[in-house]
């Protein structure tokens, strides 16, 4: 049996006249005369020292051989195929790996639509998916580790980076129902808030040391994650906000409470952008995660340019984080 001596050719022809049904068919659909397709296979049948067809009948049948080895004749082609689409997309600057950072309170289940998308568009590229939060966001594509990020729990774009919005997310000050915040009735004051643990997003990098966004109480609790943050509120450890898409059964099952605090929206919207370097040049997978992101949004693709350093990036007031 000489394996080595097998070529892609002759597997094509046992694709071809299994799916076309004749060699006849096979040969038009590979533009080959059919005598150049009968020998190919007929060779492959020695080099393998089994009759993959059944050549009695009208038009050619699989044996018992040929249907047990066509399972890895499709296997062999699939990756031969896969191989040469994925030397083309290097040879013209696809990246092999991409990697996008998500901010935390960014709803996941938005982008894994877009990744199904993506990995019909270009299967040979590896996805790498960070999330993060805060600072950490940006500094996952400053340092070059990410091409791509969603940016939500900063109010404005830091500088050296390009952002296309996208759209808010909805973010609310809750309680659980054990906590003394639960108790009152109606509006409750800064005064009041002031007086409780509030439990806070921490930034784990180091882009916004000595700055907290609208932070209310004197007393804070700092987490790194928001699942930490979640199971800190629903232990009525203290009182703090989150995205609703993340507490929707809390609230609905009464085991969070939104509360409204003075002078703060019942509903804050976070503003979200889709950015990226501003000197880094994006490669074919990065451009298209990008300009998906936001034509799902329906935003607009013209950027918005980074707000001054240490200033809101509108005139309202910082967001609860």
């Amino acid at each position: 049996m000489n394996i080595e001596s097998i070529s892609l050719d002759q597997l094509r022809a046992v694709i071809a006249v299994v799916e076309t049904g004749s060699f006849t068919s096979a040969a038009r659909r590979l533009r080959r005369v059919q005598s150049a397709v009968s020998q190919s296979v007929s060779v492959l049948e020695q080099q393998l020292g089994v009759v993959i067809f059944d050549r009695s009948g009208y038009r050619p049948r699989l044996t018992p051989a040929g249907e047990s080895l066509l399972a890895s004749i499709r296997a062999i082609i699939e990756r031969s195929d896969r191989l040469r689409a994925e030397a083309k997309y290097i040879a013209s600057g696809l990246e092999p790996e991409l990697g996008v950072v998500l901010d935390a309170v960014y709803p996941i289940k938005s982008f894994t639509e877009v990744l199904a998308e993506f990995r019909e568009t270009f299967p040979s590229v590896t996805v790498r998916l960070y999330v993060e939060a805060l600072g950490g966001v940006v500094e996952k594509v400053m340092d070059g580790t990410c091409a791509v990020g969603i940016l939500a729990t900063l109010p404005e774009l830091p500088q050296g980076v390009i952002g296309h919005p996208l759209p808010p997310v909805p973010l609310i000050p809750v309680v659980a129902p054990s906590h003394p915040l639960a108790r009152i009735e109606g509006l409750v004051t800064w005064e009041e808030v002031q007086e409780h643990i509030q439990i806070v997003l921490s930034d784990r990098s180091k882009l916004t040391d000595g700055r907290d966004f609208f932070v209310l109480s004197s007393q804070t609790w700092r987490v790194a994650d928001l699942s930490s943050k979640h199971e800190l509120l629903l232990a009525g450890l203290g009182w703090g906000t989150m995205p609703i898409h993340m507490i929707a059964s809390d609230l609905a099952d009464g085991t969070l409470r939104q509360m409204t605090i003075e002078k703060v929206p019942e509903t804050d919207l976070l503003r979200t952008f889709a950015f990226h370097q501003g000197a880094a040049v994006l490669g074919p997978a990065g451009t298209w995660m990008l300009e998906r992101l936001i034509s799902r949004s329906g935003a607009s693709l013209a950027p918005e340019a980074p707000a001054g350093k240490g200033s809101p990036s509108s005139g309202e007031t910082e967001t609860i984080i």
